[in-house]
């Protein structure tokens, strides 16, 4: 019978190669070695249920390919895993994080609406699947191409995959088009970014331009992420003040820490920052806060969230009043050009509400060259005819609108 080392071993091997039916396999394995009695460490656990969770996303074709979105293997392995983890609910408390973010998948993937799948790309990254993270934000950007958050999440993935240059490139993207109340999440990312491409290559000018960067980001706005970020950058520099303005932003940040035990923490993150300078050193924590993460159905929010801009709306018609309220969603990037810039780069968003009994939709037509935002009256009739026209054979309404019934 093989070893546990011994699986181990040749998982870390598939997971290497992307082999994910032979590390499934093994994975499947080293659980009924640990169910049988055989003992198996809390971080030996949790990073194989991590890996037969990435073994079991497999290509990622479910989440990448929209007109599939065939998702059966992936809910069966999940299942099986949630069996496995109520007989033995003690394995549980330490992949907890995992399960929760491969159950997340499992129903956003249901809708996969361009804020589902921001969420999935950043989910996929706790399951340790950067590349598929890669292409499920590439394809959003297809349409919402200065979308600063799948920017952001796309940065973190080539981190996660050292490919520093590229992650760098997409994070300057986000900060250049990130709205005002949003410039935080980039500039953390790039802080993270510099951060490990200077422990890559011990170049000291990634070292400083990752403390400039952290020093802005929490000029902004101290919360965990940010303080976070900006202690492993000053922890990597060793530099003392850097290290003690650390300290500092860390307890505005937690406040629940005691100097005590900041202090500690940053004994261990040296202590491990010597014994592995490559190592990212401090944990990874949530990148986004729940308000970034909530309920944004407003046209205001679509927009300022998947293109990156705040909207020009003109004062006509009581547009404002309509375009801040909720229940908005996306209907497509229409292939007619704007009327007014005369570039491909008019994307529509519906709102539902009911006339008479009969299901009808509020129209939001947004530019992203002019920037402006409209209900459609402003647009030449002939125009808006041939965008109405192009957007409802590529995406009819009403299989994307949820209070709508489809035929």
């Amino acid at each position: 019978m093989e070893t546990l080392l011994s699986l181990l071993d040749q998982s870390a091997h598939a997971r290497a190669s992307q082999d994910w039916s032979k590390l499934e396999a093994l994975s499947v394995q080293v659980l009924q070695l640990a169910y049988k009695g055989t003992p198996v460490d809390e971080q030996a656990l949790k990073s194989i249920i991590q890996s037969y969770l990435a073994s079991i996303i497999g290509t990622g074709e479910f989440l990448v390919n929209l007109e599939s979105r065939d998702s059966s293997k992936y809910q069966e392995g999940l299942s099986k895993l949630l069996e496995f983890l109520k007989k033995r609910p003690h394995y549980f408390e330490s992949a907890a994080d995992l399960v929760q973010a491969a159950q997340e998948i499992s129903l956003l993937s249901l809708d996969p609406i361009p804020a589902n799948r921001n969420k999935i790309g950043k989910l996929l990254r706790t399951l340790s699947r950067p590349d598929i993270s890669i292409l499920v934000c590439k394809q959003i950007l297809e349409t919402t191409r200065l979308n600063y958050y799948s920017l952001t999440v796309l940065c973190g993935a080539y981190c996660d995959l050292q490919r520093f240059d590229e992650a760098i490139e997409v994070a300057d993207k986000a900060l250049k088009f990130s709205p005002e109340g949003g410039r935080t999440y980039p500039l953390t990312a790039l802080v993270r970014a510099h951060t490990l491409k200077f422990k890559a290559t011990g170049d000291i000018s990634e070292i400083e331009l990752a403390l400039e960067y952290g020093h802005k980001a929490l000029d902004l706005r101290i919360d965990s992420y940010a303080a976070n970020a900006f202690v492993a950058a000053a922890v990597a520099s060793g530099n003392a003040d850097e290290i003690a303005y650390a300290q500092e932003v860390l307890g505005k940040a937690e406040p629940q820490l005691r100097k005590a035990d900041i202090a500690a923490l940053f004994q261990a993150y040296q202590a491990s920052q010597a014994l592995a300078p490559e190592a990212s050193v401090v944990e990874v924590v949530e990148e986004f806060d729940e308000e970034y993460f909530g309920d944004f159905d407003s046209l205001i929010d679509l927009v300022t969230r998947e293109q990156g801009f705040y909207p020009v709306i003109p004062d006509l018609r009581n547009m404002m009043s309509l375009f801040v309220k909720g229940g908005w969603f996306f209907q497509g990037l229409s292939y007619s050009p704007c009327p007014k810039c005369e570039k491909v780069a008019v994307h529509a968003y519906r709102k539902h509400f009911k006339r008479y009994g009969k299901d009808m939709h509020y129209w939001g037509l947004v530019c992203d060259e002019c920037k402006y935002a409209t209900d459609s009256v402003d647009f030449d009739k002939k125009a808006f005819a041939l965008i109405s026209k192009d957007l409802e054979e590529r995406f009819p309404v009403s299989g994307l609108c949820h209070d709508c019934v489809a035929p």
